[in-house]
């Protein structure tokens, strides 16, 4: 028998790893804490960074004690998409020894729902995604599922009067998705673009600098290409038709919030949230880019109608507002779910068993790395838990990709005389796309 959900229900929040809030802007955990007030309290555990230190079976055991002894109702997982750490059939055992309720966060689905969130979907009682599409996906595996926008604090997001003396900008990273080439394509045909965020002429942006930004700038671009070809992707190998999804960003909720205009590539589902046209704009190509920025520099009335009626929408999702009707609504779908109990028998295709024993073997070496030698030889022996042939099919790749990640550890220390926290070289890797609403606010 499970509990009724309501307001006040205990929550516990998976997320992946506590970042570092000087160098990574920490929207995870910030969701974590907005749940958590929305509820009716309960704690947040960084199960990835457990694993890292104390292993696969003392992490599992950590969640159980704390669902048990905190008097847990409800348990949000919210995966990256190498998040193969914990097993799937861990989750069902908690949910039977337990009766807490599971909850899948996913942040990213556009482009992990395949290789991931589908397969843990199997023993969770709900899902809540940014991606609009999915929700139906989830539905048809008989999981309810509700469609969650990002959502930001007005306090961190919010209009600064100030001068606009920039024609158009970019927050986040330029080497991904083709971004480059666009912001190239507007320079040669003489339109001034600033950049920020990693490897940007003006380099990493903090949060609270972030409206400033927006605010001085004319126009603001949103890119929405999955970027699924980089080293940190590759669990998305064997799912190569991400290349050609779009995704939903939470760049235009940010700038919407500041009252600032938004030209965003072209999403099929960003007109769900904001009305292309009336709330913002879209472009396809170069050439509708740089024929949409003249149009909105020479049209100033325009732009600023447009970014005041993206700021009144944009009211109706923040974060304060909008996390309290959230929690009612995952309420009211756990407490109101028709659909049957998910069966014990739980389905993995080789593309998912393939990943899982990557992940494994990549953590194993991280462990190593760190002298953690019983958490390593657990890892170890976990990567045999398909049969020899996935061993010896995944067990190069994992450490192929272990190896690369070290290097490039090594690299940046001697380049820059420091090295970076061994978690996010090695183990923690930004997750491509996961800037709007994940790792880091520069995507």
């Amino acid at each position: 028998m499970y509990r009724s959900m309501g307001k006040k229900a205990r929550i516990l929040v998976l997320n992946v790893h506590k970042k570092d809030a000087s160098t990574m802007n920490d929207f995870a955990d910030q969701n974590a804490r907005l749940l958590i007030e929305n509820f009716g309290g309960g704690t947040v555990f960084h199960f990835s960074d457990s694993v890292a230190t104390r292993g696969i079976r003392s992490t599992e055991e950590e969640i159980l004690r704390i669902v048990r002894d905190e008097s847990i109702d409800l348990v949000f997982f919210a995966p990256n998409g190498d998040s193969y750490e914990l097993s799937i059939e861990f989750f069902r055992d908690l949910r039977e020894k337990t009766g807490a309720r599971l909850v899948l966060w996913v942040l990213d689905d556009e482009m992990i729902f395949d290789v991931l969130s589908k397969y843990y979907a199997q023993v969770f009682d709900a899902a809540v995604t940014t991606d609009y599409y999915a929700c139906f996906a989830y539905r048809k595996l008989g999981v309810p599922a509700i469609y969650y926008f990002s959502s930001y604090l007005n306090k961190d997001f919010h209009p600064v009067e100030i001068k606009k003396e920039i024609e158009v900008s970019f927050i986040g990273d330029c080497a991904k998705g083709g971004r480059g080439a666009y912001i190239e394509s507007l320079r040669r045909n003489g339109i001034a673009v600033a950049t920020f965020g990693d490897g940007s002429e003006n380099g990493f942006v903090k949060k609270e600098d972030m409206p400033d930004i927006f605010s001085r700038s004319k126009i603001n671009l949103n890119f929405t290409k999955v970027d699924s070809a980089g080293p940190n992707a590759w669990f998305l190998e064997e799912n190569s038709l991400t290349n050609i999804v779009r995704q939903n960003k939470g760049r235009p909720m940010e700038i919407a919030l500041t009252r600032s205009f938004c030209l965003s590539e072209y999403s099929s589902s960003l007109g769900v949230t904001f009305v292309p046209g009336e709330e913002l704009d879209t472009f396809h190509d170069e050439g509708s880019l740089i024929e949409k920025v003249r149009y909105y520099l020479e049209n100033d009335a325009e732009r600023e109608r447009v970014a005041e009626a993206a700021f009144n929408k944009a009211m109706q999702f923040e974060a304060g507002t909008y996390f309290p009707r959230l929690v009612d609504e995952i309420s009211r779908l756990l407490d109101g779910s028709r659909y049957p109990q998910r069966r014990r028998s739980i389905h993995k295709d080789p593309a998912f068993k393939r990943n899982h024993i990557i992940r494994l073997t990549i953590l194993m070496f991280f462990q190593l790395s760190k002298l953690g030698s019983a958490a390593a030889f657990e890892s170890f022996v976990n990567t045999f838990q398909y049969g020899p042939a996935f061993f010896l099919s995944a067990f190069p790749k994992g450490l192929s990709i272990a190896v690369n990640k070290a290097l490039k550890k090594k690299r940046f220390k001697n380049a820059k005389g420091k090295a970076q926290s061994p978690l996010h070289s090695l183990d923690n890797a930004p997750l491509p796309g996961r800037g709007r609403r994940g790792l880091r606010h520069n995507p």
